[in-house]
């Protein structure tokens, strides 16, 4: 009988991007996998390819989650359970249910109590890729050697919405997006250079501007000055997120930070530029976008700062204004 495995992401687009594609590792061949994550982020399960099947838990509801974790464990009776990232309450129910195999890393309290298999790992220093990791997480969990090879893509694709191009007025790979927002935890481009990227890009190509409610205070100078333009198509707050990825993933390329929307790009496939912040607990390398075709740019300075942009303390300050538009557009070029 095959042993069951239980995986366990509950937190945002791109983490769990770096996440996913390690029940592809040939450990887990022989074993039944089932995924739980977020309830915002269960359609990444969905267009995977391959399909992941998850089951779904609410942030905004932690007591009715917890009482629904408890009844998928006791439903599924896993052998082994994979927390790569949850709340405290979701080890508790873990450990509630008994589960044999109970594995974590070890960094907060909970996970000190409830995991019987713990590994300590220091990501907050960004010495390799979350996607890595994750790799050794899950390989230490089920008592398996970490392979040589690293953990392949992840690989996205969104339904057609042909009608949407059509509304757009726009043609397959007719067009670049440029995404200016993002959740605020790393440092971004100013305004001012997305719009002149903006500016040279229209001089050859139409541009798709994309962003959700959240991005709003990212494209206070770039609406009013963008919104009605002939060649720019204004998209923010307008399109439900399987019309985000089937624009980037029918783009030419698409400009974007360290956000959620830049790893989706990527996994759709679609030529890439990733702006990010040196700060090292933002830095590309370890939470940088993994694919084909994506440049990543990044202010060339020694940053002194661990968590946060020390600002006026630092001698680089303001460094994020140094990465050139003509870099970008360079990295958009096939």
């Amino acid at each position: 009988m095959k042993k069951k495995t239980v995986l366990i992401r509950i937190d945002k687009i791109g983490d769990l991007v770096a996440t996913l594609p390690v029940d592809q590792a040939p450990c887990l061949a022989d074993r039944d996998v089932q995924w739980i994550a977020e309830d915002g982020v269960k359609f990444l399960c969905d267009l995977a390819e391959p399909r992941r099947e998850a089951k779904t838990l609410s942030l905004k509801t932690p007591w009715a989650s917890f009482n629904k974790l408890r009844g998928l464990l006791s439903s599924v009776r896993p052998d082994e359970v994979v927390i790569f990232y949850a709340p405290w309450w979701v080890s508790l129910a873990v450990w509630l249910a008994k589960i044999p195999v109970r594995a974590g890393r070890l960094s907060q309290w909970h996970s000190y109590l409830f995991f019987n298999r713990g590994l300590r790992q220091s990501r907050s220093n960004s010495e390799q890729h979350e996607a890595l990791y994750n790799w050794e997480l899950l390989h230490f969990a089920i008592g398996q050697k970490i392979p040589q090879t690293e953990p392949p893509f992840l690989k996205i694709k969104a339904p057609q919405h042909r009608q949407l191009l059509e509304k757009l007025q726009l043609s397959l790979a007719g067009f670049v997006v440029v995404h200016p927002g993002m959740a605020g935890s790393a440092l971004n481009w100013p305004q001012s250079r997305y719009n002149e990227l903006i500016e040279r890009l229209v001089e050859t190509t139409n541009v798709v501007v994309t962003g959700t409610a959240s991005d709003a205070p990212w494209l206070s100078t770039i609406e009013p000055r963008w919104k009605n333009h002939p060649r720019v198509r204004w998209t923010a707050g307008q399109i439900h997120i399987e019309e985000l990825i089937y624009l980037v993933q029918s783009a030419k390329s698409v400009v974007a930070p360290s956000t959620g929307v830049l790893h989706l790009a990527v996994s759709t496939g679609v030529r890439a530029v990733g702006i990010y912040s040196p700060v090292k607990a933002h830095h590309p390398k370890r939470w940088g976008p993994r694919g084909l075709g994506v440049t990543v740019l990044l202010p060339d300075v020694k940053c002194p700062a661990l968590i946060t942009c020390l600002k006026e303390q630092c001698p680089h300050h303001p460094c994020m204004n140094t990465i050139t538009v003509d870099q970008v557009i360079k990295g958009l070029q096939p």
